[in-house]
């Protein structure tokens, strides 16, 4: 738990309360029921604990211009009421951190995976030179958690006071004691929400949350990601892979009209002139794996060819078997006939996004 060392001590003791063991990643491994964490998972309501993420503040007069020049989707619509996904990409198009980008209080604020921290800070720091742009580490003063739910809409509502109904959207709780949580909707299954605010505010949005939702663990929430095809992007596959190759186009992440960014001109041509090779599946096993992310993943097909992918993320899958995205070549997947099967001889199962990964739909 020495990862946790910085967070606000009150959010800690209140993790306590409720029963959060956590890993040396600083991450929820179980509120003490483990067993039912991941079933719950499958209609929620389900609450959970995302301070393992990180959190950077970006202010000053040029940080709107400096941002547009950095990532990849069209900062100035980022308002109150709107946030976005978009990635930071190096030159060669490849992504270095996927952020999702929300305002509180007048200024930015960039949340990614915990595991490039250290690594984006510095980067972006790199890069503003003379500009009025300050990025600070706010990871350990405004506290994240995750809520989502087949109804999380209506909780959120009549919960928190609070209408944030498309993916994206933000909004503040309308209630006394509450009233600096920031409220994002992200993408889900069903309804998905990330929360934000100060230790003690967000202590009350968890009760209130609570007293109609169970608690699920840091991992078992990513099965969330996984379904809604979300990519992660952490140290193990940072400047890994293209941004197209993540179907980061397909989730609205770049904007081809704005202007330079960094592998913009990469990006870009492979948008207007080329095909995109490879794209993020999901894959359904049968049998539990124990798949890291950036690991080969190797499927053969009833002609015996051979399939090779890379794993995006993970997690056991609610009943039985794994579930995970991975990375591989659209057209060698798209010709796959019969079934498909690990190294080991049981079924692997490619099954629908919720998007369509193909160029020509």
């Amino acid at each position: 738990m020495s990862s946790n060392a910085t967070l606000d001590p009150q959010w800690l003791d209140f993790l306590a309360t409720q029963n959060a063991k956590f890993d040396e990643a600083g991450k929820i491994v179980t509120f003490g029921q483990a067993e039912l964490e991941r079933f719950l998972i499958k209609n929620g309501p389900v609450l959970t604990s995302l301070t393992h993420q990180a959190l950077i503040k970006a202010s000053g007069s040029d940080v709107t211009t400096f941002l547009q020049g950095q990532l990849s989707s069209d900062i100035s619509a980022v308002s109150d009421s709107q946030a976005q996904l978009s990635a930071y990409c190096d030159p060669q198009g490849q992504v270095l951190a996927l952020f999702l980008v929300f305002k509180y209080q007048g200024d930015f604020y960039l949340n990614f995976d915990g595991s490039l921290k250290e690594s984006i800070l510095k980067r972006l720091n790199m890069f503003v030179m003379r500009a009025d742009v300050q990025f600070t580490d706010a990871s350990d003063s405004l506290i994240q958690i995750g809520f989502a739910g087949e109804f999380g809409d209506l909780d959120i509502q009549r919960r928190l006071s609070t209408k944030v109904k498309a993916v994206y959207e933000t909004g503040y709780i309308d209630i006394d004691g509450m009233r600096d949580v920031c409220v994002v909707k992200v993408p889900g299954p069903y309804h998905r929400y990330a929360l934000f605010g100060p230790a003690e505010q967000i202590i009350e949005t968890w009760k209130s949350l609570r007293s109609n939702a169970d608690l699920t663990n840091s991992y078992d929430w990513n099965l969330l990601n996984i379904a809604a095809g979300m990519p992660e992007v952490n140290a193990d596959t940072s400047g890994q892979f293209i941004a197209q190759f993540l179907n980061l186009d397909k989730l609205d992440a770049i904007n081809f009209k704005k202007g330079c960014f960094p592998g913009q001109e990469i990006i870009a041509r492979m948008h207007y002139r080329g095909k995109v090779t490879k794209r993020m599946f999901r894959i359904r096993f049968e049998e539990s794996l124990n798949l890291k992310s950036g690991e080969a993943l190797v499927l053969k097909d009833s002609n015996d060819k051979s399939h090779k992918l890379t794993v995006i993320s993970a997690n056991p899958n609610i009943y039985n078997g794994t579930l995970c995205l991975a990375v591989g070549t659209l057209k060698s997947l798209e010709a796959v006939e019969g079934d498909l099967l690990t190294e080991s001889g049981s079924p692997a199962f490619l099954e629908p996004l919720p998007y369509s990964v193909t160029d020509d739909e």
